[in-house]
């Protein structure tokens, strides 16, 4: 099914909507907490960074859980008020500080904090809810990757509204931008309930067993264990999500500054096709049913690794363009197909805690690439680090094609 023909669908389009006004003031409040951080503190702001995907990967697990026991229309609707109110009353607590400095940088944190783990919850519950909400596979095909396309939307949108809106209003005005997206979101959500799983069918023997987060964990490593094609696909994912964050998050930037001699805006024309390679990608894989294999996901981590291995070497800006906008290309394929996976292939009540661990090894991969960076860029040249990471995402790729074709 086609974008055009899905978006046809009144749900869907409210839905999708919603999400996309959301992920754009996720982009303003981003922006906005973080020039705020610099002011108060200075260099120390990249701390609210990491204790922002710190708290995500604490709680990804847990909101998993959480997701697959409360009903998922009022946890969605719950987590984006909570998120509202958290991110509108910031301006009013900023004013309202008696020392602008250290004690405004704390209010900052106790919002991240609060935002990040309510996000943690919202987000398995929102993918949990999908299949349902979908109603069929080639609906909730397409459906996923119009979800998907809103964050990737959101970063080619983002900045240059960001800009435009700061040319005509004060930086704490972003903040109420995302609250009211947030608020948009939840109306959204509400109207659209009856849709979504209002309560999950969980069989239980006793009260104790359906309070205990252990015997949740058990039972979804148990559902792993079980699925031997998911968990190496959860393991390719959280490598690539390795090698993917050192070349494009680290040695991008630095291979543009330091080799390229370009600019801020080089990297952002760098930036920009990579984002165009994505979308594009979304549109030929996440709409047909028949793509939807893991053979699909390991051909586009193959790709992705020569679109790295040409940004590697690189020796002008064009050729560095064609190399992110090869390797977006290959990059949705993995989140469309494992996702998909996911939502079809273990129970519903089950689904939240799956999405969760999924979401926990990415942001692991992520995190754990940023810091491999560091000193591997100083034991080997930039372009050579670069294509060494490059590499390893070829590896797990033919590696993942031949486990495919031995049917593990």
């Amino acid at each position: 099914m086609s974008f055009l023909g899905i978006l046809r669908k009144r749900h869907i389009l409210v839905l999708w909507s919603s999400q996309l006004v959301s992920a754009i003031g996720d982009q303003f409040y981003s922006v906005a907490l973080v020039w705020m951080a610099i002011k108060f503190v200075g260099s120390a702001a990249g701390v609210l960074i990491a204790v922002g995907s710190l708290t995500t990967l604490l709680c990804s697990l847990l909101g998993g859980i959480l997701a697959d026991r409360w009903n998922r229309r009022w946890t969605l609707v719950g987590t984006d008020i909570i998120r509202a109110l958290a991110i509108a009353l910031l301006p009013l607590l900023l004013m309202e500080t008696s020392t602008v400095g250290r004690g405004s940088f704390w209010i900052l944190m106790g919002v991240t904090i609060t935002v990040e783990a309510a996000s943690a919850l919202f987000n398995p519950a929102l993918q949990a809810s999908l299949p349902l909400f979908a109603g069929d596979l080639k609906v909730l095909t397409a459906t996923n990757a119009l979800m998907d396309a809103t964050r990737r939307l959101a970063r080619l949108l983002g900045p240059g509204l960001t800009g435009l809106i700061l040319s005509l209003v004060p930086l704490p005005n972003l903040f109420t931008l995302d609250a009211f997206s947030f608020g948009i979101s939840a109306c959204a959500l509400f109207l659209l309930g009856s849709r979504f799983v209002m309560k999950p069918a969980v069989k239980v023997e006793s009260a104790a067993v359906r309070w205990s987060l252990s015997s949740d964990l058990v039972q979804m490593f148990g559902l792993l264990k079980e699925h031997r094609r998911l968990m190496w696909a959860l393991l390719s994912l959280g490598l690539g999500n390795i090698a993917w964050s050192a070349v494009f998050m680290v040695g991008a930037p630095l291979l543009v500054s330091l080799v390229l001699k370009g600019d801020a805006g080089a990297y952002g024309l760098l930036v920009s096709a990579y984002g165009v390679g994505s979308i594009v990608s979304l549109f030929v894989v996440g709409g047909p049913t028949r793509h939807s294999t893991l053979r699909v996901m390991y051909i586009g981590q193959v790709i992705l690794s020569l679109g790295f291995l040409l940004l590697s070497f690189a020796s002008t800006l064009t050729l560095a363009l064609c190399g992110a906008l090869i390797a977006a290309f290959g990059s949705p394929m993995a989140d469309m197909i494992l996702l998909r996976m996911i939502q079809t292939e273990f129970p519903p009540e089950h689904i939240g805690k799956v999405y969760s661990m999924r979401m926990l090894i990415s942001i692991a991969g992520l995190a754990l690439g940023q810091l491999l960076s560091v000193p591997l860029f100083r034991v080997l040249t930039l372009r050579d680090a670069m294509a060494l990471c490059s590499s390893l995402i070829l590896v797990v790729g033919i590696t993942g094609l031949f486990l495919v074709r031995r049917h593990v």
